[in-house]
């Protein structure tokens, strides 16, 4: 296996690239959003592969410099975790000149078409493995309790990469829909028969909820992923939270402010719970709490913001229920993913 260190600077510099390529898709899918016209040679094209360009010349010249320097074959100049990230490359490359293809060919895509298009889950998946790159790195080399300065680009990369996952499932996400509104039912009621309504509406709510049961599996699942290696820094989990609702509320230009807010909320409430417990130990009920408290502090924090602003349109059995469910989704979870050491509980 190979192991070659890199100091922080470099993961720093090659998430500032993989920001520059994440922000590039984030405005395109505003534009897709839009329907604003468009072809492939577009000024939000411009960001999204020059942001691709500045990562791919970034990862093969930290690669050429430590053959340079070190020697040795040239994938034992490959940095750890990095092997992927130049795979990544080849993939997005190939997505890209794909996607130029298929948009002369067939034409621009919107709406639902755009995020499976083979081409752009190519783009996808060069970019994940890009971005990736310094959490990779960290996961095998990082120490167990590290400081800001040397987290951030891991909680940088996970964040990211994240980001990237929700945009391609921004047809669930809950905070751009707000499907238990009031208003937002009373629009479907209105342009529904009358014969059918009571069906619409029950499906309705059945979306309502499993959005916000997936988004709690978006949400949870790098929060145990990060506690399964780490003594994470103090304010990793809203950092967390709040970036990558920030990354997609740029998909709405911010029309559903209040998601950023509400996410703070339940990455605020994991760091707290974390400290509180002082979670890394063999015992696992800290985690098993933080498991569940975190989706109440999110979704509580969302129903409440809901109900001042223009009150909420379920049943109090159907969001309060919807509360518990994402908590016990969270607890499997979190079973899952940290057990108990043998003989502990």
């Amino acid at each position: 296996m190979n192991t070659l260190k890199v100091n922080t600077s470099v993961h720093m510099l090659t998430m500032l690239m993989g920001t520059w390529l994440v922000v590039g898709i984030f405005v395109d899918g505003y534009a897709h959003n839009h329907r604003v016209p468009e072809s492939f040679f577009t000024p939000w094209h411009a960001i999204l592969y020059s942001g691709f360009v500045a990562s791919a010349l970034w990862i093969v010249g930290l690669i050429y410099v430590n053959k340079r320097r070190h020697g040795g074959t040239w994938r034992q100049a490959i940095p750890t975790g990095y092997g992927l990230g130049l795979i990544g490359v080849a993939i997005f490359l190939f997505g890209g000149i794909a996607d130029m293809s298929w948009h002369l060919i067939f034409g621009i895509e919107q709406a639902l078409d755009a995020l499976l298009s083979p081409s752009h889950l190519l783009l996808m998946l060069g970019t994940l493995l890009i971005i990736s790159s310094p959490f990779r790195y960290g996961w095998a080399l990082s120490p167990d309790q590290p400081g800001w300065r040397h987290f951030f680009p891991i909680l940088l990369s996970i964040a990211l990469t994240v980001g990237v996952v929700s945009f391609f499932l921004m047809y669930l996400w809950t905070f751009r829909y707000n499907l238990p509104a009031p208003d937002v039912i009373e629009w479907y009621r209105s342009r529904t028969d009358p014969f059918f309504g009571i069906r619409v509406i029950e499906d309705l709510e059945i979306r309502g909820l499993s959005y916000i049961l997936l988004n709690t599996l978006l949400f949870m699942s790098p929060v145990f992923l990060l506690l399964k290696r780490w003594q994470v820094p103090f304010g990793s989990f809203t950092f967390l939270f709040t970036f990558i609702s920030v990354l997609m509320g740029v998909l709405d230009g911010f029309q559903q402010i209040l998601a950023i807010p509400v996410s703070l909320m339940g990455g605020l409430a994991a760091d707290l719970i974390y400290v509180k417990w002082r979670l890394g130990g063999s015992s696992t009920r800290g985690y098993r709490f933080l498991a569940i408290a975190v989706p109440v502090a999110l979704w509580g924090s969302y129903f409440l913001s809901m109900a001042l602003s223009g009150g909420i349109g379920w049943s109090p059995e159907l969001w309060v229920g919807s509360i518990v469910q994402a908590s016990l989704l969270s607890l499997a979870l979190s079973i899952l993913a940290i057990s108990p050491a043998r003989g502990s509980q």
